[in-house]
């Protein structure tokens, strides 16, 4: 009777760790999101391109610690080139903002469809930078 109850017990705290259904919700983007630091660069080389990571990290950083709140609901749109600042900001949102790719804007499910997005602003340089610290999807 003892082994039994000791597989049990070793056994109980181990179905803690199983591994969720593959279904989605509708909230799953949105709790990722809010797991992200948006402080990272992104990791898709889609979105770095030939920018620098290092560089998109210090300016997610200075924009974070020194940027004004904002709340905007825009689609995004494919920049034009490279910033001179290496930072990588592939999109731009409406108000002329580059967005700066960092690990919360990579969970973005469709970039052209509107969605309400918070975050952070910062002009350096004559360049208006957005910092994505969250976003919540289009209504349906």
């Amino acid at each position: 009777m003892k082994p039994l109850l000791l597989a049990a017990a070793l056994a109980l705290p181990a179905s803690a760790f199983a591994c969720p259904g593959k279904g989605t919700t509708a909230n799953d983007s949105t709790e990722a999101a809010a797991d992200a630091d948006a402080t990272r660069c992104a990791k898709k080389a889609e979105l770095v391109g030939t920018a620098c990571s290092y560089s998109t990290g210090m300016m997610a950083q200075r924009v974070q610690a020194d940027g004004e709140e904002v709340s905007l609901t825009s689609k995004l749109e494919m920049a034009d080139g490279t910033l001179p600042s290496k930072v990588a900001a592939p999109f731009m949102a409406k108000g002329g903002y580059h967005v700066i790719a960092n690990e919360v804007i990579e969970l973005v499910p469709d970039p052209t469809k509107a969605h309400a997005y918070t975050g952070k602003t910062l002009e350096v340089d004559g360049v208006k930078y957005l910092l994505v610290t969250g976003f919540e999807p289009p209504n349906s």
